[in-house]
């Protein structure tokens, strides 16, 4: 597996390079907006996704994987203390909003 943070192809970090974005609303509607364009490609993503949730619950009913799941961005292993801040912001706004 590579080393992500010592790969001298990615000196800016892990860039995100594509991303699917699924909503379903309260009346059932649903969209879907990101890296679309691309049908193969669009598809192996969200493939790729389902086979991960589909392992993570199997492995989970085995015992084999916690209850709880703990967002990135709450841990000290993820995040720059102005990403941090940035996500906390943006939590604050949402949370307004939905008030």
């Amino acid at each position: 597996m590579i080393d992500y943070a010592r790969d001298p192809d990615d000196l800016h970090g892990d860039t995100i390079v594509a991303t699917i974005e699924i909503k379903l609303r309260r009346n059932g509607a649903m969209s879907v907006a990101g890296s679309i364009t691309d049908k193969v490609y669009a598809l192996h993503l969200l493939d790729t996704a389902r086979d991960t949730l589909l392992t993570y619950h199997a492995q989970q009913l085995l015992g084999n994987r916690s209850p709880i799941i703990v967002p990135a961005h709450d841990t000290s292993l993820v995040g720059t203390p102005e990403e941090k801040l940035l996500l906390n912001e943006r939590h604050k706004l949402s949370n307004a909003m939905a008030s």
